[in-house]
């Protein structure tokens, strides 16, 4: 299982889908990668540096077109964490 971190600052193409449940923006991110991060983490950062200001249990995910994901996730538990490294592109994956 992997988690997922993103540079997506505040508001920036996320939107609340329902009470606690939001879709992110688009990222590029391949279908093997995005599969493995169900039930995993996803964590929203305005910088590398910085803990996230969003983030929860990754429910889905759905095409947004051909090489980028659109994730459904479950705000829920610790949201405000610092990445532990290995960004790259705007994005880092944390295996567990």
């Amino acid at each position: 299982m992997i988690d997922l971190h993103f540079i997506c600052p505040q508001g920036l193409n996320h939107r609340r889908v329902e009470e606690s449940v939001y879709e992110s923006g688009n990222w590029a991110v391949s279908d093997e990668r995005a599969d493995e991060a169900v039930g995993g983490r996803i964590y929203l950062h305005e910088k590398q540096r910085e803990r996230s200001w969003h983030g929860g249990t990754i429910l889905s995910w759905r095409p947004f077109d051909a090489s980028r994901k659109v994730f459904t996730y479950r705000a829920e538990g610790q949201i405000r964490v610092l990445c532990p490294g290995g960004w790259g592109q705007e994005q880092a994956t944390v295996r567990r």
